[in-house]
């Protein structure tokens, strides 16, 4: 990235209900296989980095006891955390808003990191 580029606030402005229509679906089966390999159980901590309108968090969710969503987009944020709470999961879902290059040291660790489809940015 050249130090001159600027992250713009209005990319993605008004697209968050919509953002997934624009997006290939990920495969069925993605959360069982990743609760398989992993050995996920319920418990550990999953940093999704770029989460969007929380496209995987939120379906990862039931396999952590705790979801920690990062995108720098605040109406992205405020989707992810609308289809927690519709879900069930909003008490186990944290959304910050930061971009991934400014990522504090105290998120704390965390058993599983995704980037999804933000790891282009």
């Amino acid at each position: 990235m050249t130090e001159d580029w600027v992250w713009d606030e209005t990319l993605f402005a008004g697209a968050a209900p919509y953002y997934d229509r624009g997006r290939l679906p990920y495969a069925p089966t993605l959360v069982t296989v990743l609760a398989d390999v992993l050995g996920l159980d319920g418990t550990g901590r999953l940093l999704d980095v770029g989460c969007g309108p929380g496209t995987l968090s939120v379906p990862l969710a039931p396999l952590f006891g705790e979801v920690v969503g990062v995108d720098p987009d605040p109406g992205m944020l405020d989707e992810a955390a609308r289809r927690a709470a519709a879900v069930g999961g909003a008490a186990k879902s944290r959304w910050v808003r930061i971009r991934a290059e400014d990522l504090p040291a105290d998120l704390g660790t965390f058993t599983v990191a995704v980037f999804a489809q933000s790891f282009h940015w």
